[in-house]
């Protein structure tokens, strides 16, 4: 069924159309959009609720910190604190593995294998501590601004136009991210980058996507359901005779290669147990029982009288569903390469298996479920408009903004 006879495409090369529309039309545009965007944010949240003390989007609390070996200046939270606090004490030396260093002391052995948002923190304060803090906040604001950029070059690929990147960065749970120091930014923008690049196809894009899928998956694991979702779709072709061992499977060799190397050191040099695993039990549980469980407690308890944070919660469960929903209506019809709509089916069946621990918080704002937001952006932007046309596209973009908008005012004037 048709539902638009025009379309963006063809709106933005009539002669007639608004020479400052075309100019917008380039990645670079809501990648600038989304840094500035983002960087209100930080500096609202960094006056108004740090009261102007940045390294308290650090959350160092106090059950893992030893106050007297702290760096200088370093502010604690009121709380046990949260996961930026272990990015911090990995970002002062990587390479430190000892249990308790600088004053932090590692709750779980998987924290060493989200090095890779550390590192970069670590080579670009040039090993000088008081920098971190500042350095931490500014690499997710860079990192929110690639993803929009990415976003805008998937729209642009699919003959959409650039702005439609801008919702890659309007994820409710980047609030988070950018405001207590932890990794998704820059894990999201190296799967984005990856796929954007094994999308072309050549043996240098090969390699480039090759590289940012390896450093997603030591940035935060779950990177690797889509060089995952690269394999299956490779080794069928491989069985079938429709291609041929190459380049194409560094992809997803490469990242579970180093993603494997790095479990095995922390298991040796740690604690003698594989990190995965430990995440595992803490963070995965049986099918959809930690999702119905929540909801239904959730649903059971929602405030008519005020927003409160179940509320937030539960808009924040709406709204992901919203697109998760609409990526499985597009999975059929999309033109996104056969490994994306798979990603974004593994990512989906990942949300069933995930724990209590994230299901029932409203600490957290959904930070964890963001993959499958962002997979479903990407089929949808390559689903033909003669399925969906830029009003019914748009209409589906614009629910994350409710959800956005509260979670973003919360945490500037709440901890």
């Amino acid at each position: 069924m048709q539902l638009t006879s025009t379309s963006e495409e063809g709106k933005s090369l009539r002669p007639s159309s608004p020479a400052s529309w075309s100019t917008l039309n380039r990645p670079l545009v809501p990648g600038i959009i989304a840094f500035l965007g983002w960087t209100g944010f930080a500096l609202a949240r960094w006056q108004i609720w740090a009261k102007g003390h940045l390294s308290l989007f650090i959350m160092a609390g106090h059950t893992f910190t030893h106050r007297a070996q702290l760096s200088p200046g370093l502010r604690l939270v009121p709380s046990a604190g949260y996961d930026g606090q272990f990015y911090y004490r990995l970002a002062l030396d990587p390479f430190n593995w000892h249990a308790t260093a600088f004053g932090i002391t590692m709750d779980q052995s998987y924290r060493y294998t989200r090095i890779g948002y550390p590192i970069l923190a670590w080579i670009f304060s040039l090993g000088q501590h008081q920098l971190v803090p500042v350095v931490l906040v500014v690499l997710n604001l860079f990192g929110v601004a690639a993803m929009a950029m990415l976003g805008g070059a998937f729209a642009r690929q699919s003959g959409r136009h650039a702005l439609w990147g801008l919702a890659f960065a309007a994820y409710f749970g980047l609030v988070i991210s950018v405001g207590r120091d932890t990794a998704e930014p820059l894990a999201e923008a190296c799967m984005l980058g990856g796929l954007l690049a094994y999308r072309r196809g050549t043996g240098g894009m090969y390699v480039l996507a090759t590289a940012l899928l390896a450093y997603g998956a030591i940035t935060r694991e779950t990177i690797l359901f889509a060089p995952a979702a690269i394999a299956v779709t490779r080794l069928i072709a491989i069985a079938r005779r429709r291609a041929n061992p190459g380049l194409a499977d560094l992809t997803w060799v490469v990242p579970a290669v180093g993603y494997g190397v790095l479990e095995v050191a922390v298991h040796f040099v740690v604690r003698g147990e594989f990190p995965l695993l430990a995440n595992t039990s803490r963070n995965l549980t049986a099918p959809f029982t930690a999702m119905a469980d929540a909801l239904k407690y959730n649903a059971q308890h929602i405030n008519t009288a005020h927003l409160s944070p179940i509320d937030i919660a539960m808009l924040e469960y709406a709204t992901l569903a919203v697109f998760v929903v609409a990526g499985l209506v597009v999975l059929a019809v999309t033109t996104a390469p056969g490994h994306e709509r798979l990603a974004f089916v593994f990512f989906v069946l990942q949300l069933g298996l995930l724990s209590s621990q994230i299901w029932t918080s409203t600490f957290g704002e959904g930070r964890s479920l963001i993959e499958p937001y962002l997979m479903a952006l990407v089929l949808l932007l390559a689903t033909p408009r003669r399925y969906i046309n830029w009003a019914y596209l748009g209409v589906i973009v614009a629910c994350v903004l409710p959800a956005l908008a509260v979670v973003a005012r919360r945490r500037t004037l709440y901890m």
